[in-house]
């Protein structure tokens, strides 16, 4: 409980700071930058955890850092590695179908809803964090996506794999940026992911 309401003072207090307008409902920018950065606080936690299983499977592969590592271990880290996107993916979807909010926005007091401010459906949902969100394609995943590359250049024929990898690399850098410039181009504020999907980020009452 005094968590909880230690919480709802530091969303009053930044949403205040954020200097939300009060006649739309709508989320001012400045909240979803700090929801954002407080997500992205949680993803990098989210991603240690698997690199943390990467890491210790190359380390019992390689006979406890004694032996040599193989083509089979080295994929197989790697596949933890990218099990972090579609992992970290699933559970902003749960979070998005039980609660509408991402962690930081929970903190921040906001909530993702259809531009008829209903709860979105699934599908919906979905389509929201394909069209660029800014937390999936997210600058913490171009190391992945480059480690991706990297380790496929050692494949037959794995040219377009390199080249999908290096592709959703360099979205994973311009996807948090073209969305803030988009959000800030436009009158209400919404980003790419927005407009995409149909969707738009609400203060909750």
């Amino acid at each position: 409980m005094a968590e909880r309401l230690a919480a709802s003072g530091f969303a009053a207090n930044a949403r205040t700071s954020a200097g939300e307008a009060s006649d739309s409902g709508r989320a001012a920018l400045g909240s979803r930058v700090l929801a954002y950065l407080l997500d992205s606080v949680v993803l990098f936690g989210f991603t240690m955890l698997f690199a943390a299983a990467a890491f210790l499977n190359i380390f019992i592969g390689t006979d406890y850092g004694e032996g040599d590592l193989s083509d089979a271990t080295a994929w197989t880290g790697v596949a933890i590695l990218m099990a972090t996107i579609p992992a970290w993916l699933a559970l902003n979807l749960l979070l998005g179908i039980a609660r509408g909010q991402t962690v930081g926005q929970y903190v921040l007091g906001l909530r993702a809803v259809g531009e008829d401010g209903q709860a979105p459906s699934g599908m919906r949902l979905i389509g929201y964090w394909l069209a660029l969100h800014p937390l999936l394609y997210h600058p913490a995943f171009t190391i992945l996506w480059l480690l991706f590359a990297y380790t496929a250049l050692g494949l037959s024929e794995s040219t377009v794999a390199v080249v999908a990898s290096l592709a959703l690399a360099l979205l994973c850098l311009l996807a948090p940026l073209g969305g803030l410039v988009f959000a800030l181009a436009d009158r209400q504020r919404r980003a790419i992911h927005d407009r995409l999907a149909g969707m738009q980020v609400v203060r909750v009452a």
